[in-house]
């Protein structure tokens, strides 16, 4: 358990640092360019990288918490909280690598496919956005009992971006132009997930002695995603409506 949690980190940590650089260059490029969809699949494939590997990472430490935490306790109390805590650290990484998983997938068949939405109803894709959506309430539950913000925070989000993922799959008519805006939405909001686990459990460390910081380090990427995202819908929106 120990070697396969072992790869699976490193795997998973470097995989987050390209996807970090690359959400970036993404930003920056021209869309539509040869340079951004080709950097787009890198992205891609590295965040679908983080997402496996953050589930394998989980559920390696879940299976078997002593062989993989480094510094074990040796008081039988403390050794206890310390299996707890990083129990529902691993829990929180599942579903931050299902949220990731669904939003990059989400902005790759909106892009492919466009108007055409056959696949977007696929038994799969329904399956993953139906669990993002369900298990979001779960989630905030959970979190709620174990004193869990961030676990609330995006249990709520999870349920808000599943049911929009949905909502855009089955509706009846789409405006012009509505799937590019559904696409940057969705690459967007996988960006916000990043970044909120590298705050989560990097970021965390660095701010272990400042619990306002570390507060702010995971709810600032969702705020700043959210407002980015509405603000460029709405320019898009006002370039279809002239």
């Amino acid at each position: 358990m120990n070697t396969i949690f072992t790869l699976s980190q490193f795997v998973h940590i470097t995989a987050s640092a390209l996807a970090l650089v690359l959400f970036w260059i993404l930003a920056l490029l021209k869309k539509s360019s040869v340079n951004h969809s080709r950097f787009g699949r890198y992205y891609v494939y590295a965040m679908y990288t983080v997402a496996a590997t953050g589930v394998a990472m989980a559920t390696t430490g879940l299976i078997d918490p002593l062989a993989v935490i480094k510094q074990p306790e040796t008081a039988p109390a403390a050794l206890a909280e310390q299996i707890a805590d990083r129990k529902n650290a691993w829990i929180f990484l599942i579903y931050i690598s299902l949220l990731t998983l669904v939003t990059v997938r989400h902005g790759v068949l909106v892009l492919r496919y466009k108007a055409l939405r056959q696949q977007l109803k696929s038994p799969l894709h329904m399956l993953l956005m139906l669990s993002l959506t369900l298990l979001g309430p779960v989630m905030a539950l959970w979190g709620y009992q174990e004193q869990l913000i961030l676990a609330i925070i995006f249990g709520l989000l999870g349920t808000a971006v599943g049911a929009g993922f949905l909502r855009y799959s089955v509706k009846a008519t789409l405006t012009k132009l509505e799937w590019w805006i559904e696409h940057l939405g969705a690459m967007i909001g996988s960006g916000i997930a990043c970044y909120t686990a590298f705050f989560a459990f990097g970021g965390g460390r660095l701010f272990i002695d400042h619990g306002n910081l570390r507060l702010l380090s995971w709810i600032l990427p969702g705020v700043i995603g959210f407002v980015v995202i509405r603000y460029l819908s709405r320019q898009y929106q006002r370039r279809l409506a002239n």
